[in-house]
């Protein structure tokens, strides 16, 4: 409930609603007035390409992604707010209407953990394309992904454009080891989308060093231009503690 105005009481006013301070200042009773709080609706946008099945620690960047996914869900919730969920890669993959309630979080919980994708790329122009259609009013959007788009105007406008009219947090899945091996030897590497095999020398200094300024390369754009465009923008890897990280973001 939010507080709207104070008027006099009438007949059948709640007693319990009468502003005291006002009412010993006109010497009349005066109630406060409230209205009922629309519901937030709060859209997730969840990148289930291969890339999000990556993991060197103690939990995979889909497992992460997961956890984030329930933490804001049930935050929402707690709230008597609806959730709604997109899953993309390439293409718009699967769309849940936003609703309120804990049976539709862990219906979409349940499609989440068992979601198999073969996608070969991500694409975030589709999923944002997608929304507009709906022609939804104002939402909270939570862009849940690695952020391993293509850095051109594109994909940069279509997140702006989606900011104009509401809140975005732009949550970026990492995995440490995706910037820094930490041991020296060869390995074979598997590109997650596209399937394709090279073998990487971690006994070059070179090498890590192009391949850690790669990574940092991408992180530091988008997160330049999340914050210039007044995009919430948060970096999250298997190792932090999700509760404690969200805290106070939303």
């Amino acid at each position: 409930m939010n507080f709207s105005e104070v008027r006099e009481y009438q007949f059948g006013d709640e007693t319990r609603f009468i502003d005291w301070n006002v009412t010993a200042r006109y010497n009349r009773p005066h109630v406060k007035v409230f209205e009922e709080e629309r519901e937030q609706v709060n859209i997730l946008l969840i990148d289930v390409s291969k890339s999000m099945d990556f993991g060197s620690g103690k939990r995979s960047k889909k497992e992460l992604m997961i956890e984030l996914y329930a933490t804001i869900a049930f935050s929402c919730a707690l709230n008597k707010d609806k959730v709604g969920v997109l899953f993309f890669a390439d293409k718009v993959e699967r769309y849940f209407e936003p609703k309120s309630g804990m049976k539709n979080i862990w219906m979409i919980a349940m499609q989440l953990i068992e979601w198999k994708n073969e996608s070969v790329d991500s694409d975030l122009q589709e999923p944002l394309r997608f929304l507009r259609a709906l022609k939804l009013k104002r939402f909270r959007l939570f862009v849940l992904s690695d952020f391993h788009f293509e850095r051109n105007k594109q994909q940069k406008e279509a997140l702006i454009r989606t900011k104009r009219k509401n809140r975005v947090y732009a949550l970026n899945v990492r995995d440490q080891m995706e910037s820094n091996i930490p041991l020296k030897g060869f390995y074979q590497i598997v590109h997650a989308e596209t399937g394709k095999r090279s073998w990487y020398n971690g006994f070059s200094q070179k090498k890590r060093n192009v391949l850690k300024a790669l990574e940092h390369e991408t992180r530091q754009y988008w997160k330049n231009e999340c914050r210039k465009n007044n995009i919430h923008y948060m970096e999250l890897s298997g190792e932090v503690d999700v509760f404690k990280k969200l805290n106070g973001l939303m």
